[in-house]
C-alpha cells in the first residue's frame, strides 16, 4: 500500500484544527469511537464527503453524530479539484459511479481489517453529490448495506444497465433522504420526480425535510444517529407513507 493510500485516523485533541485534517495525503480516515472496544463488532458509516472536500470530512461530522455508537471512515473522491491536492469531487457519469464504487467496497475490506466491524451493519452514507453517490453505489449493492443516506444528493437511479431493478424490489433497501426545503437549489418539481424513481423500485424510503438552507448541522446529523439506532441497530422497520407524504421538520420541532 503506498504512502498515498495508508488510513489515517481523525484526532482526538482538541487542539487540532479542520484544516490540518484536510492537508492529510491519506484516501482514507477513520473515526474511532471513544472508549472502542476490540470485542465488541461495531456499526460502520462509510462516508462519502461533499464536492470540493475529502475524506477527513469524516473527522467533522462524526463528533455531531455520535463519539461511541458508530465507527466510520471517510474516503476520498477521485478528481482532484484543486492544484494542492487537498479538494476532491466525485464526477458524473458511468465510470465515475465504478471508480467511486470500488473505493467504498476497498475501504469497507479495509475497516475489516483493521477493527472490528459488524458486517451486517454497514451504512453508505455522504453530503450532497457524496450522498447521491451514496444511494447510487447502495442500490448497486442492495444486499452489502443495511441502509443507505443521503444529506442534501438527489435520488437519481443508476442506469439500466446498472442495477437490478427486480433485486432492488425485493431487498426493499432502507434508506434516509435528507433535504433542506430552503437550499437555493431544491426544486419541487424535481423532488417529486425523484420520488417517483423512488417508488419504482418500491424503495423503502424515509424523507426528511428541513426549514433550513443546508443539511449539515447538528439537527440533521442527530436525526441520522436516531435513524441508524432505531432501523440498523435495533432493525426497527421504516415506517410505510403515504408516497407523496413527508414531515417537515425545524429547529423548534427537533
Amino acid at each position: 500500500m503506498s504512502s498515498d493510500s495508508v488510513p489515517d485516523v481523525c484526532p482526538w485533541d482538541d487542539t487540532e484544527t479542520p484544516s490540518g485534517w484536510s492537508t492529510a495525503t491519506r484516501a482514507q480516515t477513520f473515526f474511532v469511537p471513544l472508549h472502542y472496544e476490540s470485542n465488541y463488532r461495531y456499526p460502520l458509516i462509510v462516508w462519502l464527503h461533499s464536492d470540493g472536500f475529502n475524506e477527513n470530512q469524516v473527522c467533522h461530522v462524526m463528533p455531531h453524530v455520535s463519539t461511541r455508537n458508530y465507527l466510520a471512515t471517510g474516503i476520498r473522491a477521485p478528481k482532484s479539484s484543486d492544484a494542492s491536492g487537498h479538494r476532491f469531487e466525485w464526477g458524473g457519469g458511468v465510470t465515475a459511479l465504478e471508480s467511486a464504487e470500488r473505493t467504498v467496497l476497498q475501504a469497507i475490506n479495509r475497516a475489516a481489517d483493521q477493527y472490528s466491524v459488524h458486517a451486517e451493519r454497514i451504512v453508505l452514507a455522504g453530503y450532497q453529490r457524496g450522498g447521491e453517490m451514496a444511494l447510487r453505489i447502495a442500490m448497486q449493492n442492495p444486499e452489502l448495506f443495511a441502509a443507505a443516506i443521503s444529506l442534501g444528493g438527489e435520488f437519481g437511479l443508476p442506469n439500466e444497465n446498472l442495477i437490478d431493478r427486480e433485486r432492488l424490489r425485493q431487498r426493499r433497501l432502507p434508506m434516509l433522504w435528507q433535504r433542506s426545503i430552503e437550499n437555493q437549489d431544491f426544486s419541487s418539481e424535481r423532488f417529486l420526480g425523484e420520488i417517483q424513481a423512488a417508488i419504482s423500485i418500491k424503495a423503502q424510503l424515509e424523507i426528511r425535510q428541513y426549514r433550513n438552507s443546508d443539511e449539515m448541522n447538528s439537527v440533521v446529523l442527530a436525526d441520522l444517529d436516531r435513524w441508524v439506532m432505531d432501523h440498523v441497530v435495533n432493525g426497527a422497520p421504516v415506517v410505510k407513507m403515504n408516497p407523496w407524504d413527508t414531515s417537515p421538520t425545524s429547529f423548534s420541532d427537533n
